[in-house]
């Protein structure tokens, strides 16, 4: 009779695992291909390309950009880099964009430095990299916690920010779900943790980093209702149906924001990757908005960088 109980309990289990993964190869299918995509694209591509990095206090901030013409800003998310945008970089470099890339403090290839970690800070590092390459204004997409800096950079450089698509971005702590809100208090183990030692690019840093992170997740950002009402940059916010920020605080934010609007799609947080295709479609139609008579509007005057 146990026998057959843990028999019966080893299928259920063995059904759910089963069902998992091709829930998960589902939602993933199309990862590989853009992923190639972009690897042919970064080979093959004439682009011009700019790097370098900009030192802010103890800390140095590395940056990447590719192309030529009106600018975009990709703020990437938190536990990060910059290379998770490789499904929207190629389309955005293709559409005449110039595209700025920097890696977060402590992930990629800038440094950790020793100031508490703040959305506001992350904010100043990337006004230094426009200031450096001479860009007085730009369009900014940022992703999770690169959205949180994109609403603090409108917030409080709104003379650099033209137009905003915030991808899974909360406005405060209480738009986590309560599962994300309890992430931030947990340290990552086993696979999970070497896996992000290789996806921030941190490596052995990894431990302060994410200490400080998911110190910064708890309390921040703070925002409240009359400062998103401050934020007057065209915003698009989008947020996934089985998002770690919850739909109705997403909703909030678009309402609250000056000149908001909102897009409620397939997915959880990680839709640049997992439906790439409908978030650079929204991503494009937003930055790039159509006249009344049917004539892409331009973008504004491209500021020339000074290499």
């Amino acid at each position: 009779m146990k026998n057959n109980i843990s028999k019966g309990r080893v299928l259920v289990v063995a059904g759910i695992a089963a069902v998992g993964v091709l829930i998960g190869a589902f939602y993933l299918r199309t990862v590989p291909a853009n992923f190639v995509r972009y690897l042919i694209w970064r080979f093959t591509s004439t682009a011009f390309v700019t790097k370098g990095q900009v030192s802010v206090g103890d800390t140095d901030i590395h940056y990447v950009s590719y192309g030529s013409g009106p600018p975009v800003l990709l703020l990437h998310g938190g536990l990060s880099n910059r290379l998770s945008w490789f499904s929207q970089l190629p389309r955005l470099v293709e559409s005449g964009r110039r595209v700025v890339l920097p890696d977060t403090r402590g992930h990629g290839d800038s440094t950790l430095g020793s100031t508490e970690l703040s959305y506001r800070l992350f904010a100043a590092d990337a006004a230094t990299v426009l200031d450096r390459l001479s860009i007085e204004k730009t369009d900014v997409v940022g992703w999770s916690d690169g959205g949180n800096t994109a609403l603090l950079l409108g917030r409080y450089w709104p003379q650099r920010v033209r137009r905003m698509v915030l991808i899974s971005a909360n406005f405060n702590p209480a738009g986590l779900t309560p599962e994300a809100q309890k992430e931030t208090s947990e340290p990552s183990r086993g696979i999970v943790r070497w896996l992000k030692r290789w996806w921030t690019g941190a490596g052995d840093r990894l431990r302060e980093l994410e200490i400080r992170v998911k110190r910064m997740w708890q309390t921040r950002p703070n925002l409240q209702r009359a400062d998103l009402a401050t934020i007057t940059a065209p915003t698009l916010v989008i947020v996934g149906e089985a998002d770690v920020v919850s739909t109705s605080h997403a909703c909030l934010m678009a309402e609250w924001l000056a000149n908001g609007s909102l897009a409620i799609i397939a997915g959880g947080h990680f839709t640049p990757v997992t439906q790439a295709q409908r978030v650079n479609e929204l991503m494009l139609e937003f930055l790039n908005p159509v006249t009344s008579v049917g004539i892409p509007a331009p973008p504004f005057m491209n500021n020339h960088p000074s290499e």
